[in-house]
């Protein structure tokens, strides 16, 4: 009876025998949706679909669907064709995320995903039969503690590739079709010689094609609406919420709210005073106090501290106000 070792050697062993079929899903099977989050430059992706052809020799791979490539790499650079069927992303290796239900049956699952729990030990035996016209080995693995039903893999006995899987509990599964194995494969379908694009060069292109966007947008409303500009004033509540710093003795204090900021000092003798805020704020001085104002999402101005002064102390003189723009404030303006 084989054991389980000889079909994890196997299955976590280079082999170099050419591979080239066609993935097949099961009838009842149901394509993934597409989610992921990227931070930074988006990775390179290659997703194993229903009915897409796929060359394997080594650590190279092409996959196409409908007769155009969807992902290349000759085992050191990649090329991923779906942000740009033209003009693919280039990069090395190690910026490519295989990911779908279907992505073992053209990667080979490394030794430590083995060591883990995702469909990584058997419920049974270990048989051989013929799938796919190839000697296999096929096993039931047991699921995760979070997935509810075990899934069966055939594994090719010469290249130890998985060359289909089965969950019957709920009619998922996918193979091979057409395959051949052995047969010499032309090296160059593993590369592309025609225009790429790097990581950078894509960011830059979205951004150009967002500011081209953005720009035609502005021109119609200016010629259709009005080029004027559009400053409308809002009441805008400085009350605050929250003191968590007030001073019994002086009457100082440092109070906020969602939107605004306001804060007052004994009048300093050189008027050097000002709270350490992040967003552009004023201060000024009337003849007791030092005060301060701001606001979080947009800039306070002239017109909206001269309101607020009429508030806070009507009729009482101010002097020595400026306008503070802390550096690096995080807003670009």
């Amino acid at each position: 009876m084989t054991e389980w070792v000889e079909v994890l050697r196997a299955l976590t062993t280079p082999n170099d025998a050419p591979l080239h079929g066609t993935i097949r899903e099961d009838a009842g099977s149901q394509r993934d949706p597409v989610m992921f989050k990227t931070a930074g430059y988006r990775p390179m992706f290659v997703r194993a679909v229903d009915d897409c052809i796929v060359w394997l020799h080594g650590p190279a791979t092409r996959v196409e669907y409908d007769g155009d490539p969807v992902f290349i790499t000759d085992g050191t650079t990649a090329w991923d064709f779906t942000p740009d069927p033209q003009r693919p992303l280039v990069g090395p290796t190690d910026r490519v995320h295989y990911f779908g239900k279907n992505q073992f049956l053209i990667k080979r699952r490394a030794a430590a995903e083995w060591a883990g729990d995702d469909f990584t030990r058997p419920t049974g035996p270990i048989t051989e039969e013929t799938f796919v016209d190839r000697r296999c080995w096929t096993v039931e693995l047991a699921p995760p503690e979070r997935k509810p039903h075990p899934m069966r893999i055939w594994v090719d006995i010469e290249t130890g590739r998985i060359l289909g899987y089965r969950v019957d509990a709920v009619g998922v599964g996918a193979h091979y079709v057409d395959l051949t194995v052995g047969e010499p494969i032309d090296s160059s379908i593993f590369a592309w010689s025609g225009p790429t694009q790097t990581q950078r060069e894509r960011q830059d292109e979205l951004r150009r094609r967002s500011d081209d966007v953005k720009r035609h947008q502005a021109q119609w409303f200016a010629g259709t609406v009005t080029a004027e500009p559009l400053i409308a004033r809002v009441p805008v509540d400085f009350t605050p919420t929250t003191v968590p710093a007030a001073d019994d003795e002086t009457g100082a204090f440092e109070g906020y709210n969602e939107h605004t900021m306001l804060a007052r000092n004994p009048r300093s003798p050189d008027g050097s005073w000002a709270p350490r805020w992040g967003p552009l704020h004023y201060v000024w001085s009337t003849p007791d106090w030092d005060w301060a104002a701001a606001m979080n999402e947009v800039d306070i101005d002239d017109d909206t501290v001269h309101a607020l002064q009429n508030i806070l102390h009507p009729g009482v003189p101010v002097d020595r106000q400026r306008r503070i723009d802390p550096p690096r404030r995080g807003r670009v303006d």
